[in-house]
């Protein structure tokens, strides 16, 4: 059996275990554990569970990934303010230019659909 997948079992069930023990350790104990501990539990549990995760294999290309991905993202160039700012008045001009035109095509249709053809109109 590959070893990486008892890994990742490993860790799922440290996260399961976590859950179970946040909502049943107070009815378990029969008495009443602090939130706070609860939640140091559930927390503990998480951060064991993504510290085996990422010892196997599947971890380690994740962490790769996100790696990767954090150099491509410092690549990118953003636009400036002014740049943004005539990239906004673009798009909203254009919207309503469409917006317009589809008015007047909706328009042009319900004159011929209920004037011409139905006769229904003014």
């Amino acid at each position: 059996m590959n070893i990486d997948k008892v890994k990742i079992g490993a860790s799922v069930l440290i996260l399961l275990a976590g859950i179970i023990a946040y909502y049943q350790l107070p009815s378990f104990l029969g008495q009443d554990i602090s939130v706070l501990i609860r939640v140091g539990i559930m927390l503990a549990a998480i951060v064991l569970a993504v510290f085996v995760a990422a010892s196997s294999q599947y971890g380690a290309d994740a962490i790769g990934f996100v790696k990767g991905a954090n150099m491509e993202r410092r690549k990118m160039v953003w636009p400036t303010r002014p740049e943004t700012i005539q990239m906004t008045i673009v798009v909203l001009v254009a919207v309503f230019l469409v917006g317009l035109f589809l008015y007047l095509v909706d328009l042009g249709v319900f004159e011929v659909i209920y004037d011409l053809l139905l006769g229904i109109g003014n």
